[in-house]
Order: C-alpha cells, then structure tokens, then sequence
C-alpha cells in the first residue's frame, strides 16, 4: 500500500537535501520511532545523516568560498555598470554614439541578465560577451563610448573567479573519499528503508496509528517536490533562453 508520496531526492541541492532529511528526522523524533514501529531503522538512518551533514559542513567552510562570492559579486557589478552604462547611450545627444549604444545593446540583449546565471554559466557566457564585443567593429564602438576600461576590468574580475575556483576543485580534490553524493545516496537508502517500513505497518495494522505522520510527512515531501519543479522549470528556460 502506497500511502507516503515518492520524490527524486537526486534533484535537490545539497542545503535543499539535508534540510528536507533534517525536518523528516525531527518528525520521526517527535512522533517516536518506537512507537511507529520503526526504532531499528532509525538507528541506522540518523548516523548516516549526521555524516551526511558533517560533510557539508565541510563544503560550506571550504577555504575559498568567502573568496569566491566576493569574487563573483565584483563581476556582477561590472556587467550590471557596463550594461547601465550602455543603455544611457542610447540617449546620448551625438547620433554616432547612439548608434553605437544600440548595436552594443543588441549583443547584450542576446546574453540577457548574465549576473542571474549560474556561476559556471556566468563565466562562459562573459567569456563569450568579451570575445565577441572585441571582434569586428564593436571594439571601435565601445571605444567611442569610453567604455573599453568596463571591459577590460570585466575580463580581469572573470579570470580571478576562475582561478578561485580552480583552487577550489583542486582543494576539492583533497578531501576524505567519501563524497557528498555518496553520503546522500546512503541517507536516501536508509530513508526510503524507513518509509517502506511504515506502509507495510500501516497495511498490517491499519492506518490509524501512522495517519498523523504520514500525514506531516507527505506535506514535507510534497513541498520539496514543488521546490524542485519549480527549480527544473527555471532550468529549462535559462536553456530556452540561451538557445
């Protein structure tokens, strides 16, 4: 009897995940494992969310995240100056330089909101933009509004997030062998044991006792899988909109 809603735990970021096993597990706490029949389980479930949390905990304390948001937010406020910058072009009083603004502002146009993507998209795509508004005639153009200094600061901010993260893969690389993926499979595991449990109880026992939390527990579930839709609908139009 299938009675507890079923999600793809793989789809959610890594906050996202523990999060989600976290609030489950203070459930489970509140309603008893004991009573629910699934004391046993739980003892195998809770160390390997703990080590599940461990780990995280040392990917949030990585030596160079500090480095790297800071990083990433410098080359945000480049390209959102240099984009401003070009849009109050395109109401200059000298026609040549209005001109100019327009045909850089196509180009920018095609990027859209490159600070909105993700990091490694961001990084490509301002690649793209540099090398692209350094070809042909748009240097010319972007001279003549005294806007090639934006550009070169750009390229400079977007070659020091790339070596941050660099480094990061690097000291990444270092760590204990058990991965984050790994422990999450395992958290997974002893989760989906848990709620397998609970429905051949209630199947054999009824449902009354188990109703309450498996009520509680489907809202939670229920919820995630929102928050991971909505995340796969954004995805698909960053995709549509690069394409």
């Amino acid at each position: 009897m299938k009675v507890i809603i079923r999600i793809n735990y793989t789809h959610l970021r890594n906050d996202a995940h523990v999060e989600l096993h976290e609030t489950a597990d203070a459930m489970m706490v509140r309603y008893n494992p004991a009573t629910l029949g699934i004391d046993v389980l739980y003892g195998e479930y809770k160390p390997l969310l703990n080590a599940e949390l461990s780990l995280l905990n040392v990917l949030r304390k990585s030596s160079y995240t500090g480095e790297i948001k800071e990083a990433d937010h410098r080359r945000d406020m480049l390209f959102r100056g240099f984009a401003d910058a070009v849009k109050s072009g395109l109401n200059h009083f000298d026609p040549a330089k209005r001109e100019a603004a327009h045909r850089i502002d196509i180009v920018l146009d095609n990027y859209g909101n490159i600070a909105a993507k993700a990091l490694d998209q961001e990084t490509a795509a301002i690649d793209d933009l540099l090398r692209e508004l350094r070809s042909g005639d748009y240097p010319a153009l972007v001279d003549s509004l005294a806007l090639t200094d934006w550009l070169v600061q750009l390229d400079a901010e977007n070659q020091t997030f790339k070596t941050l993260m660099l480094a990061r893969y690097g000291e990444t690389s270092q760590r204990p062998t058990t991965r984050m993926k790994a422990a999450r499979k395992n958290t997974d595991a002893a989760f989906r044991n848990i709620i397998d449990r609970l429905e051949a109880l209630a199947t054999v026992n009824g449902i009354t006792l188990y109703e309450p939390f498996i009520r509680e527990l489907n809202a939670l579930l229920e919820r995630y899988r929102n928050i991971m839709a909505a995340g796969a609908g954004r995805r698909k139009k960053e995709s549509k909109d690069e394409s």
